[in-house]
């Protein structure tokens, strides 16, 4: 199975059965802190991708009726949170919800809006292309709704090129150029306008608001279509060699 984009500390699972469950770690575990960084093992994705490139769907594996979920790190010296030699760490999760039960409550925008970021700031890193989409329960094709390649120059300058088929207006999204149907923005982004004061033991962290901020035209889109139970997102990467 592979997952969706984490919401107010519920984790959206993509069955192999084309179904949809909503879960929240029933050990606290925050999935949108380790989901869509490139630190969860993957697989090739069924998305089309230019010649020479390959998506990448992060995934995991439920056991013990679907209350236990298993994820393997990317690599050997993966995070210690999901490093484990043997099946994978293990995230205990709550009973699955409805829906309806996962949608309550105020949600969460500034958290998902970090998580955006930080999605788009790994993109960055390893020259990637985000494709964010929707997927309707039952119904086994997601739906793309925005791609973002992606790339950082040698002064640390990253460049974002938002393609999709919305319409979309106000905010940033009012420079938009349109062709063939598509809604374009290039977003510029110098890496240092990001990193927050060094704190009192000289430590470097990026500050919330300048994320949320970059993040912003890449949210508007892909809230449009409403509360994010079932958004998606994967990275199409350069094939080795």
């Amino acid at each position: 199975m592979r997952f969706g984009i984490p919401f107010n500390g519920v984790v959206p699972i993509w069955h192999d059965d084309a179904t949809i469950t909503w879960h929240r770690p029933a050990d606290g575990t925050d999935l949108s802190s380790v989901l869509g960084m490139g630190l969860v093992e993957s697989e090739p994705g069924p998305a089309q991708a230019p010649a020479g490139w390959q998506e990448q769907v992060e995934t995991g594996t439920l056991t013990d009726s679907g209350r236990l979920l298993l994820l393997k790190a990317a690599t050997p010296s993966g995070r210690r949170a999901i490093n484990d030699p043997g099946d994978g760490a293990p995230v205990p999760l709550e009973a699955p919800l409805s829906y309806e039960k996962a949608m309550e409550g105020v949600f969460d925008v500034v958290s998902f809006g970090i998580h955006i970021g930080r999605i788009m700031l790994r993109a960055a890193r390893d020259g990637g292309i985000i494709l964010f989409t929707l997927r309707a329960p039952r119904d086994p094709e997601p739906h793309h709704i925005l791609s973002v390649p992606a790339q950082v120059d040698d002064r640390g300058v990253m460049s974002f090129h938002l393609g999709t088929l919305q319409e979309m207006e106000g905010g940033a999204w009012d420079s938009a150029t349109h062709q063939d149907g598509m809604a374009l923005l290039d977003l510029t982004i110098p890496y240092s306008d990001l990193v927050a004061e060094a704190g009192p033991n000289g430590e470097e962290g990026l500050d919330a608001d300048s994320v949320l901020e970059m993040a912003q035209p890449v949210i508007q889109c892909i809230l449009k279509p409403g509360f994010p139970f079932a958004l998606g997102a994967s990275i199409l990467l350069p094939q080795a060699g």
